[in-house]
């Protein structure tokens, strides 16, 4: 699917197939007399009325509702767009022209991200692939950066694609060494350097807690780190760190059978941080960058670390374990330790499949969000409201308490009849902290189990949008080379 800007009237293009998006009370002026004629008549018979998420068709044209002007939030047009594929493959588009005259620039950005996110199959496995069906899409705007927001808009939307076929991949295929070599695969295409603790390197530096989680499995964990040098030698150090337990089986603590096999999504937050540390330099991002992942399996066996163990953690705090399917804090422990020790970071973003609590609270539709300094956290925010990954703040000071042990200094869990889980979590993981740092849960958000007309089931991608605004929003940022 290739997708270009033309600064024309949409009826002025070349193509088999028109979408309008219209607001509720839209006038017809500027439609074709035909075309306006039989909007008129839809709106009589209740056919369509530009309600938010409708659609219709009347020859060759694909009315979709954006709702009432007043009401209209542009990241709508991700899933808008993202739900008019259908109708385009019942009429066999080839060539689709979307009329995007009268929005704002960044209208391109959602209308191309939304109709990519919509058309994105998980093909690895299967023999037979689904056809390209549709080839062409010219976007109609005559805002003057369209065509540059739209060069970002790929590149960002590729980093999604690479985030969900990473996650989507088995836990037999995706384990943590091979997870490494795919992040190091990466680097070298994308000009960063990468790094990888295997478990002789984990033990000798003291990532005790990853090496407890990992234990239990014959694939070894590793830590990766990629750095993007953007900014100048002496600028500080802006941090993603990601969750990576290629399969989560709860450990000794193990899961109710029911629904395991989602537990190869529970890399998530590695997957959104090696996948958005390849858009860097695309995006031209003026800072430098560095991702930390923990990778692990966490499987029970005799070698499984236990219920009552206590684990040094590389920062030297000790973690009594009360639940080994509590894991994903563990190596988070090590992670923001090895990070915080060599980086010194002057923000953090950290994202995490971490609790079905999350789940509970905020369902598949926002993404908890925790931390400790308010500036970041709004800038946090902003990015989710500009780029259409959801999240919604939560509470955590309160919850310090929680995860303090009688005989160790923090413990894996919370309170102790699961009394928001979410938040101790967090509390849990603030403990390993020491600058500004926002947690995002995004254990709802990260897979989809059943089919959408935007959205097919598994990985979404959730969270590399959201990051990449940040570092856009926080950044100065070069102009988008295209590819030669």
């Amino acid at each position: 699917m290739d997708f270009s800007v033309v600064s024309k009237d949409v009826w002025s293009i070349n193509a088999a197939v028109r979408v309008l998006p219209r607001f509720e009370d839209q006038k017809t002026a500027g439609l074709p007399a035909k075309v306006a004629h039989a909007l008129d008549d839809a709106k009589k018979k209740k056919l369509f009325s530009g309600r938010k998420g409708e659609s219709w068709v009347f020859d060759g044209v694909v009315f979709v509702g954006l709702g009432k002007a007043e009401a209209f939030k542009l990241p709508s047009l991700l899933r808008i767009m993202g739900a008019s594929l259908p109708s385009l493959r019942k009429l066999g588009a080839a060539s689709v022209a979307v009329d995007l005259n009268g929005l704002p620039a960044d209208a391109v950005s959602m209308a191309a991200s939304g109709m990519l996110d919509a058309s994105y199959r998980f093909e690895e496995f299967k023999k037979e692939k689904a056809p390209d069906w549709l080839e062409q899409v010219f976007l109609a705007s005559k805002e003057p950066d369209a065509s540059s927001i739209l060069k970002r808009a790929l590149v960002v939307s590729d980093a999604v694609r690479m985030a969900r076929d990473l996650d989507n991949l088995p836990p037999n295929v995706a384990f943590p060494a091979s997870v490494s070599e795919t992040a190091q695969k990466w680097a070298r295409q994308h000009g960063l350097k990468c790094t990888v603790w295997d478990e002789k390197q984990l033990k000798a530096n003291g990532c005790n807690a990853i090496l407890a989680v990992g234990g239990g499995s014959m694939h070894g964990p590793r830590l990766v780190v990629v750095e993007y040098h953007g900014g100048g030698k002496k600028d500080p150090w802006v941090a993603l760190v990601g969750k990576g337990i290629t399969f989560d089986s709860g450990g000794i603590s193990i899961k109710p059978s029911a629904d395991m096999d989602k537990m190869k999504f529970d890399k998530s937050g590695a997957c959104v941080v090696l996948s958005a540390m390849t858009a860097l330099s695309g995006l031209g991002i003026r800072k430098n960058v560095v991702g930390v992942v923990a990778l692990a399996e966490n499987l029970p066996s005799g070698t499984a670390y236990r219920p009552s163990d206590v684990v040094t953690s590389y920062s030297g705090k000790t973690i009594e374990v009360l639940n080994t399917d509590a894991e994903g804090r563990m190596v988070l422990a090590d992670a923001l330790g090895v990070l915080y020790d060599k980086y010194k970071p002057a923000q953090t973003v950290e994202l995490a499949t971490l609790t079905g609590a999350c789940c509970v609270a905020l369902g598949e539709q926002f993404a908890g969000m925790f931390g400790n300094d308010d500036a970041l956290l709004a800038h946090v925010q902003a990015a989710s409201l500009a780029s259409g990954d959801a999240v919604w703040r939560m509470p955590l000071d309160e919850f310090d308490d929680d995860v303090k042990s009688d005989i160790a200094e923090v413990k894996n869990v919370g309170h102790p009849k699961g009394y928001a889980g979410a938040s101790t979590a967090a509390a849990f993981l603030k403990q390993f902290v020491s600058g500004p740092w926002v947690h995002l849960d995004i254990a709802g958000t990260s897979w989809n189990t059943s089919p959408k007309p935007y959205l097919t089931t598994g990985a979404t991608g959730f969270g590399v949008r959201l990051v990449l605004a940040w570092l856009s929003q926080t950044s100065e940022s070069v102009p988008v080379k295209a590819k030669k």
